[in-house]
């Protein structure tokens, strides 16, 4: 009888065992969709990564990944029900979001919520020699620019754009005053600056990009500083988030630069239940060899980084992971 009792509470310690929490497939959730990039950029391996580690929490891999609409058609995905989670960019975000605007005509979809930031993009310009530092304030008296600013809809273009505009200033303004705006791909606006057809060259990139160091190593240039009350209405204004490119970025720059990061978000509804959003900012923060080996971009990003530069409100799931880890108060 002892030698039974004994093998009957083996039984029921090794069935604790594999009931307990190790377990975290015990957990189902309904089908989820994560759109991302076209198949060919860094979103879609982005939120393909993402996607797989909230899949070991639950039965089943919920979350599928698929290609999708861009910026804003991803918000407007998310924000209308259509998608259950997205990646963005904030200022796009957050013009969907107040909607009423040249990025959505109607009212904003109030029901967007932020997951957590990932691998911004930094806002970065460069001036020949003899550009002065007050070139784009100069322009609303009647200053001359000739810039290249991206390709048409393109985030660097929009970036551009907002910069005038907050200098008193916009594209009409420039030709107006004898200057000229190039659109077009990057390789040709860094072409256009190297053969001294444009002075200013622009580009919203990660930093240390080879076209800048091609363009500073190539052509008398420097890194422009933004102003410190411009940077403050990028950031009021349009959904930008402060960031000073560190010294040495460039050879040759040798102090640190005052720009802007334009941040790239994971977006979900209000409705998402915050048990998936938890467990997807806990895994992103645990995991971030997965997130490097889907985009090497990864590598300079730190999980506390997740908790930033949100310019709508965060999913309370994910804000509760943030409050235990410190990151938010």
């Amino acid at each position: 009888m002892k030698q039974i009792t004994h093998l009957l509470a083996a039984i029921a310690v090794v069935g604790l065992a594999t009931t307990g929490p190790a377990l975290a497939q015990d957990k189902t959730h309904a089908v989820a969709s994560f759109i991302s990039g076209g198949a060919t950029g860094t979103w879609y391996p982005t939120a393909t990564a993402i996607s797989d580690m909230v899949n070991q929490a639950y039965e089943g891999q919920p979350v599928s990944t698929l290609p999708g609409k861009g910026a804003i058609g991803n918000a407007l995905a998310v924000g209308s029900g259509q998608a259950d989670f997205g990646l963005s960019y904030g200022p796009f975000l957050l013009a969907v979001y107040e909607g009423n605007n040249p990025v959505l005509n109607r009212d904003g979809l109030k029901d967007l919520r932020v997951v957590a930031n990932v691998v911004p993009n930094t806002v970065q310009i460069v001036l020949a020699g003899d550009v002065p530092d007050t070139v784009f304030s100069d322009i609303k008296d009647g200053g001359k620019l000739r810039i290249g600013v991206g390709a048409k809809g393109s985030s660097n273009l929009f970036g551009v754009e907002k910069i005038l505009i907050e200098n008193g200033a916009d594209f009409a303004a420039v030709e107006r005053n004898g200057g000229f705006v190039m659109e077009g791909a990057q390789e040709g606006l860094l072409d256009a600056f190297l053969n001294r057809q444009i002075d200013v060259y622009t580009n919203t990139v990660g930093t240390g990009a080879s076209d800048f160091q091609q363009a500073l190593a190539t052509r008398s240039s420097r890194l422009y500083a933004i102003p410190e009350d411009i940077r403050q209405k990028m950031i009021k204004n349009w959904g930008y988030v402060a960031y000073d490119i560190p010294a040495n970025t460039y050879a040759g720059q040798t102090e640190v630069v005052p720009s802007l990061d334009l941040s790239t978000l994971v977006i979900t509804n209000a409705s998402m239940d915050d048990d998936m959003v938890y467990e997807m900012v806990k895994r992103m923060a645990e995991n971030k060899p997965r997130l490097v080996s889907a985009y090497s971009g990864f590598a300079n990003w730190e999980p506390k980084d997740m908790a930033i530069g949100a310019p709508i409100p965060l999913h309370p799931g994910a804000e509760k992971y943030y409050r235990e880890v410190g990151w938010i108060k």
